[in-house]
């Protein structure tokens, strides 16, 4: 409702006698700006042309709209800065308790008797016109908030792409796999019982716990990687070119770094551990990055319905022993190297020697480099790519009609 915060506040006071009119009049004139109306429907006016009205006053019997009738009207009004006023009720001597009480329930913020004392109404005054002037400061500043994040793709707590941001860099890495019949895995990180963090230990502990955890995840990941928030206790990392295995390492070793963190509070142990989701999908021509956020959403809840401190993902089988009938198990997802067992390979390449890892599962390691590699020169070593997929035990997923072979066919 006000234009400054500097500027004095502005007090509509309500009364049907001109002396106590003039009596307020001459308690507040030094703190605040003064409007006057006789009775309910005047001040109703008032309130309709003076958009920088802070606090009225009203009394409760008056002719024409009596301070009751006022009050309904400002709280049930349309428009939110006219229903959140404060209204302070001035009863005289003729007014009972159940007239108060109704007052009371019908929104009165305050309530002074007169004859009133100069010290206590401009004392009460002055406590609700400050308390509306910081309630309009925070609506104000929540509101650029809102608007800023509208426009911007920032988190501006983490520094990280919000729920906006993430979700085009989505839809992007999604357009990329469907026409490069490639792969990308999805993370979401939570903070378990974060909200209870936030009111057991203060919003500044709350969120310097999400700073860290933010950081932590950003710095362990590849530049072509996206780290967001995406809600108020959950990260979300997108991985492009990944396939399932190597999304749930990375999804472990994740787990395993924050545990190893030292949260605290006024030197205390803070009790933080996270739940965490992962797929690495299917990509068909109609698969959505609403589906896939759906469906890493609901690994992440297995995990935080485990009690949290896990892994929720898509490749745990349920560990009940095989029927004698029972249909063969599923081949298990084929084996990438480690970034030591190629560090190994090259030092052994170096040397003289062949590797010992299996050649296929460094080739496997190596694919998304690749991928990034050929995108860099607009796409000009597609066949032999193409080929190079072809040639692996594992099969293009996303055309199942695909011939397999190993790298050695290849190379030969």
């Amino acid at each position: 409702m006000t234009e400054t915060v500097d500027s004095k506040p502005t007090v509509l006071v309500v009364d049907d006698s001109r002396l106590m009119r003039v009596a307020a009049r001459k308690i507040l004139k030094d703190d605040f700006e003064i409007l006057e109306a006789g009775d309910g429907e005047q001040a109703w006016e008032s309130l309709q042309s003076h958009p920088n009205i802070d606090l009225v006053m009203s009394d409760l019997s008056m002719p024409n709209l009596d301070g009751l009738g006022l009050l309904k009207r400002i709280r049930e009004s349309g428009e939110a800065s006219i229903k959140m006023l404060p209204v302070i009720i001035v009863t005289g001597a003729e007014d009972d308790d159940d007239s108060r009480q109704t007052a009371l329930a019908a929104g009165a913020s305050d309530f002074i008797t007169k004859p009133f004392e100069s010290v206590q109404l401009l004392a009460r005054a002055k406590a609700q016109a400050r308390q509306q002037r910081t309630q309009q400061a925070l609506v104000s500043s929540e509101a650029s908030k809102q608007v800023l994040e509208q426009h911007n793709p920032v988190d501006l707590l983490t520094g990280l792409p919000n729920a906006r941001g993430f979700a085009n860099s989505v839809e992007e890495s999604l357009s990329y796999a469907r026409r490069h019949c490639g792969e990308l895995a999805l993370l979401l990180v939570r903070v378990e019982k974060y909200k209870i963090l936030f009111l057991r230990y203060g919003k500044q502990t709350a969120e310097e716990i999400l700073q860290r955890l933010a950081a932590l995840v950003r710095d362990q990941r590849r530049r072509e990687d996206v780290v967001a928030r995406l809600e108020l206790d959950t990260l979300a990392v997108l991985l492009p070119s990944a396939n399932a295995a190597g999304a749930r390492q990375i999804a472990e070793q994740l787990l395993e770094r924050v545990r190893e963190q030292d949260f605290s509070h006024d030197g205390a142990p803070l009790p933080v551990k996270v739940s965490i989701g992962v797929i690495e999908p299917p990509i068909t021509a109609q698969t959505s990055a609403a589906e896939l956020l759906a469906a890493v959403r609901e690994k992440l809840q297995q995990a935080s319905d485990a009690g949290g401190d896990c892994v929720g993902h898509d490749l745990v089988e349920p560990e009940t022993p095989p029927a004698e009938d029972a249909k063969p198990m599923p081949i298990a997802a084929p084996a990438v190297a480690t970034a030591k067992e190629i560090h190994e390979a090259l030092q052994a390449i170096g040397a003289g020697r062949g590797p010992d890892t299996d050649i296929d599962a460094l080739v496997r390691a190596v694919l998304p480099l690749l991928h990034t590699w050929n995108d860099a020169r607009n796409g000009g070593c597609d066949s032999l790519l193409s080929a190079l997929e072809k040639a692996l035990d594992e099969p293009c997923r996303h055309d199942e009609s695909r011939p397999a072979g190993t790298v050695q066919d290849f190379l030969r």
